[in-house]
């Protein structure tokens, strides 16, 4: 089993992840014409899934979906109380969202290629149902994993 550590994002991390909801924000002013602003809440759910169905909007359809994981992961953050780390082993680092101080992690930025890549359509995927799926995988493991803490 490969060695994990984790810490907080520096300065240039918290941009990259910054970055990926101002850039959303932006399509939503120039696609949409519309001053609706995501905020990183359970309100966001209904925007970030029309938009997932009207894209792509550029060329690199995995960089798309990888910005739209991480503007879904500061719902998540906030509807399943985790923070934003830097999440490494032995194949490399990434953000990633991290439950308490258990070894619980999500990584939101690969969340939508990867149903994409099993062949769920875009637009067909329900964020609403990600986020509750997630919650009660969390209530089910996260007394086992502060068992195996202790």
């Amino acid at each position: 089993m490969s060695k994990i550590a984790t810490r907080l994002p520096n300065a240039e991390e918290q941009a990259t992840l910054q970055g990926a909801t101002t850039w959303v924000n932006e399509i939503l002013e120039t696609e949409f014409k519309t001053k609706v602003r995501l905020k990183g809440t359970r309100d966001d759910i209904p925007t970030l899934h029309t938009m997932l169905s009207e894209g792509p909007y550029t060329s690199d359809l995995e960089a798309e979906l990888t910005s739209f994981g991480m503007v879904f992961g500061h719902v998540l953050a906030r509807e399943l109380g985790m923070r934003w780390v830097i999440y490494h082993d032995d194949e490399g680092s990434d953000h990633a969202l991290q439950y308490q101080d258990l070894e619980l992690f999500l990584f939101p930025g690969d969340m939508l290629i990867k149903r994409v890549e099993a062949g769920e359509d875009i637009g067909e995927i329900n964020l609403e149902a990600m986020l509750e799926s997630l919650r009660e995988a969390l209530a089910e493991e996260a007394p086992k994993a502060a068992k195996q803490g202790d």
